[in-house]
């Protein structure tokens, strides 16, 4: 996730990001090279096709925006779910952490609940689990490696840490009731991550939109290069520039959970976490 300060506003918009769209430049390059296309046809053969009325566009466009700004809200939300999602994971992992110190002592119920984040994280993104075997002991990377589901495997393993606590009286029933609460909220966590992350928009929705905005863009140099002539191309960019921007950002953040520079900041958290609970446990 990229890092910024909006506060002083000339500073921020004009500073440099390095930052395009794959492939965005290129687009408006060629939809530019395709306006001055057109603009040298009509200044030659001035056909009818360059006769649409504005009309068209102008009731089109209000529809087409209304489309964008329903996907770029429906993405947003998905974007803002996965945030508290992972605010929950840090306050779940750190509440989680003081109590299996109080009540059990036990370090590798705290090594499960600290790479448990990194493993959500791997799981999200459909990564190969690299970082695991420098954070967790060997006893548990084995059986990481056998499991299918490894988020899964961790939850069970601390749920099975618990019940034993409470067969060997460790811990009392409502401790019981506690930690396994604990384990609950992480286990909810982790299924609206993945309800985000495994559900994308409705295939016929977006499809519908792009086919609609292509269309729109394509015609659109029609309505106008009569009247701007030589004009029409930087403006024609700049329509462009500004729908397919709000449609790729509506793509890019509704997979919050990826390496992508709007995505959340899954890395940072998942460091503040472990830090907090190296902290716990020093303190302890």
């Amino acid at each position: 996730m990229f890092s910024y300060n909006s506060k002083i506003w000339w500073r921020f918009l004009f500073k440099p990001s390095g930052f395009f769209f794959e492939g965005m430049i290129w687009s408006i390059f060629v939809y530019g090279i395709f306006t001055s296309g057109l603009t040298l046809l009509y200044l030659f053969f001035p056909i009818k096709a360059f006769d649409i009325p504005t009309t068209f566009h102008t009731v089109l466009g209000l529809v087409i925006g209304l489309l964008l700004v329903f996907r770029t809200n429906t993405a947003y939300d998905r974007w803002w779910e996965g945030r508290k999602q992972l605010g929950m994971l840090v306050n779940t992992c750190r509440h989680f952490t003081m109590k299996s110190q109080t009540y059990l002592c036990d370090n590798k119920m705290v090594g499960l609940i600290k790479v448990y984040p990194y493993i959500l994280k791997a799981h999200l993104r459909a990564q190969d689990y690299l970082e695991l075997k420098s954070k967790s002991e060997g006893w548990l990377f084995d059986g990481l490696q056998k499991a299918k589901h490894k988020p899964n495997y961790i939850l069970m393993q601390l749920s099975e840490k618990v019940a034993i606590a409470f067969k060997d009286k460790i811990i009392s029933g409502e401790q019981l009731i506690i930690l396994e609460n604990e384990i609950e909220k992480l286990s909810n966590i982790q299924g609206a991550c993945e309800r985000i992350r495994f559900t994308p928009i409705p295939f016929g929705y977006s499809v519908h939109l792009k086919r609609i905005l292509l269309i729109y863009l394509i015609t659109l140099p029609f309505s106008f290069v009569k009247a701007l002539e030589w004009w029409s191309i930087p403006l024609m960019m700049m329509v462009f520039f500004t729908m397919i921007g709000i449609e790729l950002i509506g793509e890019e953040i509704e997979d919050p959970f990826g390496t992508d520079i709007n995505d959340l900041p899954i890395d940072d958290l998942q460091n503040k976490i472990e830090d907090n609970i190296n902290e716990l446990q020093n303190d302890f």
